[in-house]
């Protein structure tokens, strides 16, 4: 078949590897005239999906990541600065990376000529010869038998097929930077583990762990801090929050350098005076912070004609899943399984659309129980111990069966 996929980011270029290694005509298209770098700091998923990225030939074996095995929960207490109080930890099976080691090692698998940057698709529509029109800003429409749009949370796609669907603001938005190891003083506890710190009581938190340096090592002192501090800010808030010093609105994401000096300077106080120390230095120490609002979004299909959605222009949900990577790469896995077994493209649509509606609902509810447990509802981890800790977290997480990364 040919192929048409919008958005060349994560998503789009998994879509492409495997949807080429099938034997289909596939060309991506990304607006953006320049390298994806710089979009995104840490990520991780679960080890056995990386695995299968590997082996499918999608990364190489010099691919840079850190596998975590401790999520502990700690707090800000005056007695145990400038590490925090531990009120103990679970333990994990995880892998985190830089984004954009993973997109360069994802774009080097997708041939140039399958892969048109710098072009903007305006439109689309299902024309009488039951075939997918895309249209672009600057150059002649193009016609193909399935449409795949991976163009994010914002997906023009995803407007097109289902108008009536809206993002919902969460009521938190996500703050994070990036600091190199080496300037920070001192040794850091932190070894394979994903801090996660509470805030005094406030709703919210901040998640501190390594990522490989720029370079690929993983050696200390070489290595990068990533933090994702989770902020409450009401919703008549926003416009002020995503406004830069020159005036500009920014719509969902403020990027790295616009934000306003007074906001950052109010959220740096925040964090410091409700994280321990060395967490909040490695914060305030950060240059070129930047924000992502927090939304969600449910849908009942994931089709519509022959026009699909994956990764993110489905269903959005919320990052501290960890389930990014994952969502993108099995919407495709599962779409080539459908199309190899069912007898019409109509038939492998429909099933592929169903089974993808039910994950995406169970990592919803996974988001959705993780925010009430660690946004509105969070215990102070300074003030309770290990027993109080297990019992919570029991209480509030529950994992879907093809999705957990608690070992």
């Amino acid at each position: 078949m040919k192929i048409g996929i919008v958005g060349g980011s994560i998503a789009g270029c998994s879509a492409a590897i495997l949807l080429s290694k099938e034997g289909h005509d596939v060309t991506v298209y990304e607006r953006s005239t320049k390298a994806l770098v710089g979009r995104g700091g840490g990520i991780g998923t679960i080890p056995s999906l990386m695995n299968e990225i590997n082996q499918a030939g999608m990364i190489g074996d010099d691919f840079s990541s850190f596998r975590i095995g401790k999520l502990p929960f700690i707090g800000k207490h005056p007695d145990a600065e400038p590490f925090g109080k531990r009120a103990g930890a679970i333990d994990m099976n995880f892998e985190v990376f830089q984004w954009n080691e993973l997109w360069n090692h994802l774009r080097s698998n997708v041939p140039d000529h399958s892969y048109q940057k710098g072009v903007k698709v305006m439109g689309a529509r299902l024309t009488d010869e039951d075939l997918v029109e895309l249209s672009f800003d600057q150059s002649p429409s193009q016609l193909f038998d399935l449409v795949l749009f991976a163009d994010g949370y914002k997906s023009l796609g995803r407007g097109l097929m289902f108008p009536d669907k809206k993002l919902k603001y969460r009521g938190y938005v996500l703050w994070r930077g990036l600091l190199q190891e080496s300037e920070m003083k001192g040794i850091c506890p932190l070894r394979n583990e994903i801090l996660r710190l509470s805030y005094s009581g406030q709703p919210g938190h901040n998640v501190v762990y390594f990522i490989p340096g720029l370079d690929g090592s993983t050696k200390e002192g070489n290595r990068i801090f990533n933090w994702a501090a989770y902020v409450a800010i009401k919703e008549k808030d926003l416009d002020n929050l995503m406004t830069d010093d020159e005036g500009k609105f920014w719509n969902g994401t403020l990027p790295p350098g616009k934000l306003n000096k007074q906001n950052e300077d109010k959220l740096k106080d925040f964090i410091s005076k409700n994280t321990p120390d060395y967490y909040a230095e490695i914060v305030n120490r950060t240059a070129d912070s930047y924000i992502q609002v927090i939304y969600t979004l449910d849908l009942d299909s994931y089709y519509k004609g022959k026009m699909c959605l994956i990764g993110d222009a489905g269903m959005v949900i919320q990052p501290f899943t960890g389930s990014g990577v994952f969502k993108g790469y099995n919407n495709v896995k599962d779409l080539i399984s459908f199309l190899n077994s069912s007898d019409t493209l109509e038939e492998a649509l429909s099933q592929w659309s169903e089974k993808q509606v039910i994950s995406g609902k169970r990592l919803l509810a996974l988001g959705e129980q993780m925010e009430k447990a660690f946004i509105w509802d969070q215990p102070d981890f300074a003030r309770i111990n290990e027993k109080t800790l297990l019992e919570w977290w029991k209480s509030s997480i529950s994992f879907p069966e093809n999705f957990n990364y608690q070992k």
